[in-house]
């Protein structure tokens, strides 16, 4: 079997073995083809990447950082592996770290919404909000849908004092998903802030309801 075939049926059985949730047996062959000679850099920051996924689906975070690590050492323009560090970075509250590699990760990849809404993550739990409110602009900018971002926007601004346009992105936030009840409690909150106390009790009141409602789906 030449070199080439032998590649190829390693990275089909990996792949097939991650669809079929073996995680160990996928790990076994992406390890066996970064072990064969006739991997290329391309191959391998491939397969250090898929070692890192499978490593952080197994709860495996330093092995996962190793993978991804090398990963970038393979092929440093690697927006993803980037991204994944600063993912496991943000789960371990190293906010400024993860920072640094969102911002390497968005170097590369600069219309990736989900890496700026965490990035703005990221420095509002540093208490950046101004960093804050222009990552998740950034990422509205990209999606104007993704929901998230724009809720993520709208408490930004509360604590800036921006009550219009907060008030405008939690509106936003339940058009686009009307069961949203931490954006009710967030806007009711607002609204009795702005001095609309029967605005305020509706969206408390609609609030309180959608959380009861999610917590018996729950339970059942």
């Amino acid at each position: 079997m030449s070199d080439e075939s032998q590649l190829s049926d390693l990275m089909v059985s990996a792949y097939a073995h991650q669809k079929n949730g073996e995680l160990s047996l996928a790990i076994q062959a992406w390890n066996a083809l970064l072990n064969h000679s006739s991997a290329d850099k391309n191959l391998k920051a491939n397969a250090h990447l898929s070692l890192g996924n499978l490593h952080q689906l197994q709860g495996n975070d330093e092995l996962a950082f190793e993978s991804m690590s090398n990963a970038i050492k393979a092929n440093p323009n690697s927006a993803e592996a980037y991204f994944c560090l600063a993912y496991l970075e943000q789960e371990k509250e190293s906010f400024e770290s993860a920072i640094e590699y969102f911002e390497k990760a968005l170097a590369l990849n600069n219309q990736d919404s989900g890496a700026f809404n965490n990035l703005g993550n990221c420095y509002d739990r540093l208490g950046k909000t101004s960093k804050a409110l222009n990552a998740y602009t950034q990422a509205i900018t990209i999606n104007s849908h993704y929901i998230a971002a724009i809720y993520n926007r709208g408490n930004v601004q509360i604590k800036l004092g921006e009550d219009e346009l907060a008030y405008q992105d939690l509106t936003k936030v339940i058009e686009l998903d009307a069961n949203f009840y931490q954006a009710y409690y967030n806007r009711g909150t607002l609204l009795a802030r702005m001095g609309k106390l029967e605005q305020s009790e509706k969206d408390l009141t609609k609030a309180k309801a959608l959380a009861q409602q999610e917590l018996e789906q729950k339970t059942h």
